[in-house]
């Protein structure tokens, strides 16, 4: 093989093939159309040297190509058909120079080995990366995402299935799955696949009906795969903290794409959305963080808003922006979520499940009761910030219906502590603030900490 050619790199992109004389330029001639077309072309008989530009693969590719024109057994693999591909068809190694030529056995072996199977077609589309454009203009990247696509759909059809028989008592093994497990065991091999590929990947399986649990599981895992160590969530040994962000680098830039891309290809917005509430707000974190677009960050509040009487109050305590005003916690965010919740409109609801907040004897009662309480803990909690405006918190105080406390003693403690810690606000606004509380719904031990309490 050696003596029959060698590689050089004069410079990037390029790749020279030493000649031979006739009888051993052959092999590489007789099933390599545009070497053939190369030689044909030369004006010097007597060539001995090919400039081939931008190879796909690069030599490895070349060297694994050659071998085969020379006739040296290659093995295809899946780990190498995407590059043997590509070079196949820059070299123009097709059945119309020489029969059973690389190209034929390449696709043979994506159509054998790789397509049926979904772990070797996300294996294979993961090579592809380092091979655009070529891998793109062989179709290769778009006929890898639509085999994912069907097959997984075609799992999902068959695990749905055997779940059904074995509820009703039958002894079936689940043979027919490509691996044992979770249905979307595959999700986790996607997590290390290019931004752009991983989304017409996930748009490609859900249109196909991928469940949309599913769809949320593999985007959280490729959420926290990309964004580690700036992706928070409520356990924070295990998820790090928001970094500071304030240069606009490439690596923020990418950040910021991948959180806009994660928000778009979410569920639809819904009461009943499968997505995790530590999983938004943690995600809305980061997007503020990252400066992401406002259209990002507002999807991301109207689902919070939407899921609210699920959330906790870690959930809701965002931190202002570093460049921002000198507050802890980001009200104005908080406020967007509940107005988001309390407008919940009846004739857009898509499950027709809307909140009418208007009755005291609303089946919805339950979920406002419950946003009350979190509201109070949310403004017992900012109370303790001293560069908290008076009217941020009154506003806050203010923003739900009168029924909305069943009992007032939330809202009590958190008056008493933002009059504690700002001593020296305007009568108006004490008297406003104090107005909030309904004294007839104290409970007796809130009532007599009241009479006594000077402020």
């Amino acid at each position: 093989m050696a003596s029959h050619r060698r590689l050089q790199r004069p410079h990037r992109g390029s790749r020279h093939v030493q000649l031979r004389p006739p009888q051993a330029q052959f092999p590489l001639v007789s099933r390599s159309g545009k070497i053939r077309r190369l030689v044909a072309e030369a004006k010097d008989a007597k060539l001995a040297r090919l400039t081939l530009h931008a190879t796909p693969g690069g030599a490895p590719a070349f060297e694994l190509a050659a071998k085969f024109c020379y006739g040296v057994h290659v093995d295809i693999t899946v780990a190498n058909v995407a590059m043997l591909r590509c070079a196949a068809r820059y070299l123009q190694m097709t059945d119309d120079f020489s029969d059973k030529n690389l190209e034929l056995r390449a696709e043979a072996f994506l159509r054998d080995a790789v397509l049926p199977s979904i772990a070797s077609s996300v294996a294979v589309l993961r090579t592809c990366e380092a091979l655009l454009p070529a891998a793109e203009d062989v179709n290769l990247v778009a006929r890898l995402i639509a085999a994912i696509a069907n097959n997984v759909c075609k799992e999902q059809l068959a695990s749905g299935l055997l779940s059904r028989l074995d509820h009703t008592g039958a002894q079936l093994k689940p043979a027919a799955l490509d691996s044992p497990g979770e249905g979307d065991w595959w999700g986790k091999s996607v997590a290390g696949l290019g931004l752009d590929l991983f989304q017409r990947l996930l748009s490609a399986v859900k249109s196909k009906g991928l469940r949309q649990e599913t769809v949320t599981r593999i985007l959280i895992n490729y959420a926290h795969n990309s964004l580690y160590g700036l992706m928070p969530c409520r356990d924070a040994d295990k998820c790090g903290g928001v970094t500071d962000t304030d240069t606009d680098t490439d690596a923020v830039k990418k950040q910021r794409a991948v959180v806009e891309t994660i928000v778009g290809l979410l569920p639809a917005q819904s009461k009943k959305s499968p997505v995790p509430m530590a999983f938004l707000s943690g995600l809305l974190r980061t997007a503020m963080a990252l400066s992401a677009s406002n259209i990002c960050k507002a999807d991301l509040e109207k689902r919070i808003g939407m899921q609210l009487e699920q959330a906790i109050l870690e959930d809701i305590l965002i931190a202002t922006g570093s460049g921002e005003a000198s507050t802890l916690y980001d009200t104005d965010v908080v406020a967007r979520i509940f107005s988001v919740f309390l407008n919940l409109d009846e004739d857009k609801e898509e499950d027709g499940g809307g909140f009418d907040y208007d009755s005291p004897r609303s089946p919805k009662q339950s979920c406002i009761v419950k946003a009350s309480k979190l509201l109070d803990s949310y403004l017992a909690e900012i109370a303790l910030d001293s560069n908290l405006v008076p009217a941020k918190f009154i506003s806050l105080a203010e923003i739900l219906p009168d029924h909305a406390r069943l009992v007032t003693d939330g809202i009590y403690r958190a008056v008493d502590i933002f009059l504690k810690v700002h001593p020296n606000i305007k009568e108006a606004e004490r008297y406003r603030m104090c107005k909030a509380i309904d004294c007839q719904r104290l409970t007796p031990d809130a009532c007599s900490h009241a009479a006594q309490n000077e402020r």
